[in-house]
């Protein structure tokens, strides 16, 4: 064998090589990344100064598909504490609602520390009073309620991870229902993603 023709199988051997070390690489960096299942765990509680005091504690488990979007259902526990001594019309003391919502969090991660970022979530559902209601006269057990929820997520180890942020509650009947006797209000929430 020559000179000139073993120079040209290696550089044949160096070429094949260099693609058979380099492909693993691009094709990682460009893969989408798989979904997988997801659960968000997360509590608040309003302080008695739109209305009464509100406690929640939700579960939501779902999809999240990338590392943008998440989707899932979503219970829990709520309880609202009534405290209108004076009004006959009003329960005293604590009032559980049972909710049951979807739940969807558009996540922004940070461009320096993709495993961390901001959050933007949304959940729409109803609640069911379970044995009685912050108004006496009400008959109906279900209403509807949405909030909007935005924060920080940042990731822990693999999937956990921990979230704060602002609860934006829309709603009307004593801050868990949109219907009528309005308000609002922002509660801090902080939870676990795992």
């Amino acid at each position: 064998m020559s000179y000139s023709n073993t120079k040209h199988y290696m550089k044949r051997f160096l070429l094949i090589l260099s693609i058979a070390c380099i492909a693993p690489v691009f094709l990682r960096a460009t893969e989408q990344p798989k979904g997988h299942f997801q659960g968000n765990l997360k509590g608040n509680a309003i302080p008695g100064i739109y209305w009464d005091t509100h406690f929640a504690a939700d579960l939501s488990l779902g999809w999240r598909f990338n590392e943008k979007r998440f989707l899932g259902l979503g219970t829990g526990c709520h309880w609202i504490r009534e405290n209108v001594s004076d009004d006959p019309d009003c329960t005293n003391g604590f009032v559980p609602a049972i909710p049951l919502f979807v739940d969807y969090i558009r996540y922004y991660p940070f461009a320096k520390h993709p495993r961390n970022s901001f959050f933007l979530e949304m959940e729409a559902g109803g609640a069911y009073y379970v044995n009685n209601l912050p108004l006496k006269s009400e008959t109906k057990r279900v209403f509807p309620y949405l909030n909007g929820k935005l924060g920080f997520d940042f990731s822990i180890y693999r999937n956990l991870g921990v979230n704060v942020g602002l609860n934006l509650i829309w709603g009307c009947y004593n801050g868990i229902t949109i219907g009528d006797g309005g308000g609002h209000g922002v509660a801090l929430t902080a939870g676990f993603r795992f």
